[in-house]
């Protein structure tokens, strides 16, 4: 039975907490941090910076949010720079490239919540040159994009505006946290495929956050992916979770054709709890291991962990601007 397994994971809010908390990217007590990532066969990971809520989840003013966002991307930037024998930037396809061929882990970076630039199309261009290469329209809060997940409200004009231009930017469009009228307004304008970074089954758990079927099937056809979230209220309706409850989402997505077109986005460090057994970044050696125990082909547990992944992002993360 083999002991390690590559990663990447399309979502985690671990850069935000960093700087936040003040914590290391090395070594800290979070659920992800350098070292322990370095137990896995590989490491690539999107780091998320959602900085549009205050420590009891209530909305930032738009100029805090702002500068929170800013002072969060200039921390982990220098949390890279002090790791950079361990870690990457990863700005395009070739970046994740060269971070392989140096044996390095890959750091990604999305927005979760454009309120951090002001809902400003405009600004997406500022967004792509710090990095950026996905971004959600909303957070758990409508704003002047598109409503959230439990709520009936769509895509307004300026969120179309802002899909156009990102995607013309290259920048991939997260559906994670968006309502169902919002998801299905974006299908009529998008012009590239799109992600689900973190987000399970609605079937297998009817929680606003996950996917319906039909949902989970148009991002297949359109070339997209959709990450498995580790959050036990997305996994099930009891509060708690563990690997079994995981698996279910997996067979479930897999059963609908979405075997290449299924991976991992943990919400590790966005959890306020997780699986029985799941504890970090580490634990997907564990979560690895016991799917195998359970019969489930290697082939199949490393297109869902690694290779999808992968895969999408040598294709879609282009180095050079669509079309600006």
């Amino acid at each position: 039975m083999r002991e390690k397994f590559p990663v990447f994971d399309l979502h985690c809010d671990t850069a935000t907490e960093l700087s936040l908390q003040k914590k290391s990217l090395g070594s800290n007590d979070l659920h992800i941090d350098l070292d322990r990532a370095d137990r896995l066969l590989t490491h690539h990971q999107f780091y998320a910076f959602c900085c549009v809520y205050d420590r009891a989840f209530q909305p930032l003013p738009a100029s805090e949010a702002q500068s929170q966002f800013l002072r969060a991307v200039s921390d982990f930037y220098s949390q890279i720079s002090e790791n950079n024998q361990r870690v990457k930037l990863c700005r395009n396809a070739e970046d994740l490239i060269a971070a392989a061929k140096e044996a390095k882990q890959g750091a990604f970076l999305s927005l979760e919540g454009p309120e951090a630039i002001g809902c400003d199309p405009d600004r997406l261009d500022e967004l792509k040159d710090l990095g950026f290469l996905m971004t959600t329209l909303t957070w758990n809060f409508p704003n002047a994009l598109a409503g959230p997940h439990g709520t009936d409200l769509g895509l307004t004009d300026l969120g179309k505006a802002f899909v156009r231009r990102a995607q013309e930017l290259g920048i991939v469009i997260d559906v994670s946290h968006l309502s169902e009228k919002a998801f299905w307004d974006l299908i009529d304008v998008t012009a590239a495929p799109i992600v689900a970074s973190h987000s399970n089954s609605r079937v297998i758990c009817p929680h606003t956050r996950n996917l319906t079927d039909e949902q989970f099937k148009v991002i297949c056809n359109l070339g997209g992916l959709v990450g498995l979230n580790l959050y036990p209220p997305f996994l099930n309706e009891k509060g708690s979770a563990d690997f079994s409850d995981i698996k279910r989402h997996l067979d479930h997505f897999l059963a609908l054709g979405g075997e290449h077109r299924l991976a991992i986005g943990g919400d590790l460090d966005g959890c306020d709890c997780l699986p029985t057994g799941f504890t970090g970044v580490e634990s997907w050696n564990d979560l690895g291991r016991w799917l195998l125990q359970q019969g489930m082909e290697e082939e199949t547990v490393n297109s869902v962990f690694n290779n999808n992944a992968v895969m999408f992002a040598l294709k879609h993360l282009q180095k050079k601007r669509v079309g600006g």
